[in-house]
């Protein structure tokens, strides 16, 4: 008998992760005999620690119906498992990155027979400071922005909404740069940067080709880094962010790195995920295929 654990956050995807779930089951229900253990979300954290409880169980897969808030905390539960289950992603947030990265159906039947006829893939997991992430860690003008988008207008225009809100905040915001400093081997830099980007997989807020190079499974992050340069170089660098595509070019810094350190004398929050998880100084690494992701697809 498969066994199935399910994290569910019924507020996810204006309220309809609960009834998402419940037709999922029945399908899956009617096609083998199987068990579901339900954790509905409550609260911050909550989740973290629920996942860690049934990591104690032998499950098939962990299926989660959720945001990337929901997933982190799901991540950051499984992490701390020792032999962690394979995690299916239903896509019901804001930007769903990884999900629309590996081609999850969105399609309740046919996301049943990607469970019921899984491929399983390692990925890597960041981890900054304490917390872990599956998808992006930032810190600087974007993610303050993105904190300063309203739960009620992310559901009314979805991803959207952090483009529409950093278009209003972005002429008061423009002349706030951060000072970090960045220590990354042999090597230290002092930067002056509107933000930074620490990429684990290549789609972030929606935007393809942001971090060319990145793969959930290469064993690296992509830290992307943009600097407070000239105008005429930051037109540049925010009309290549418009076309989606981040080209190599004054104005931007762009490395592959499995661990570094950034520190800065300013008050500068982290973002992993979409959730605030602390301030700099902070190290960052990656944990090589550190988790199995079901997916419907072949990917590298």
């Amino acid at each position: 008998m498969k066994k199935y654990a399910a994290i569910v956050n019924p507020n996810a995807g204006r309220k309809m992760g609960k009834e998402r779930f419940e037709a999922l089951k029945a399908i899956i229900s009617k096609k083998e005999i199987c068990q579901f253990d339900v954790y509905e979300t409550k609260g911050e954290n909550d989740t973290v620690e629920a996942v860690k409880s049934f990591g104690a169980s032998h499950y098939d897969q962990m299926i989660v119906f959720g945001g990337d808030g929901t997933t982190n905390e799901v991540i950051n539960g499984l992490m701390q498992v020792p032999s962690p289950p394979p995690l299916a992603l239903f896509p019901m947030g804001t930007a769903n990155d990884v999900a629309t990265y590996l081609e999850i159906p969105k399609n309740v039947e046919i996301y049943a027979e990607m469970i019921l006829n899984p491929r399983k893939i390692y990925v890597d997991v960041g981890k900054a400071g304490d917390r872990f992430f599956l998808n992006v860690a930032a810190g600087g003008l974007l993610p303050e922005l993105a904190h300063k988008v309203s739960s009620e207008k992310k559901s009314i225009l979805g991803k959207f909404a952090y483009y529409f809100e950093g278009f209003l905040e972005f002429p008061k915001q423009f002349f706030q740069t951060i000072e970090i400093e960045l220590d990354y081997g042999e090597k230290r830099e002092t930067i002056d940067t509107l933000f930074f980007l620490l990429a684990n997989g290549p789609i972030i807020g929606g935007f393809k080709n942001l971090v060319p190079e990145a793969s959930l499974s290469d064993g690296k992050l992509d830290l992307l880094i943009v600097k407070n340069t000239e105008f005429p170089d930051m037109a540049n660098v925010f009309l290549s962010f418009l076309k989606k595509r981040v080209k190599p070019q004054k104005g931007i810094i762009y490395y592959q790195v499995d661990s570094f350190r950034l520190n800065s004398k300013q008050d500068v929050e982290v973002d992993v995920d979409g959730e605030l998880c602390g301030k700099l100084p902070m190290d960052f690494k990656v944990i090589p295929k550190a988790l199995q992701l079901i997916t419907p697809l072949e990917k590298n």
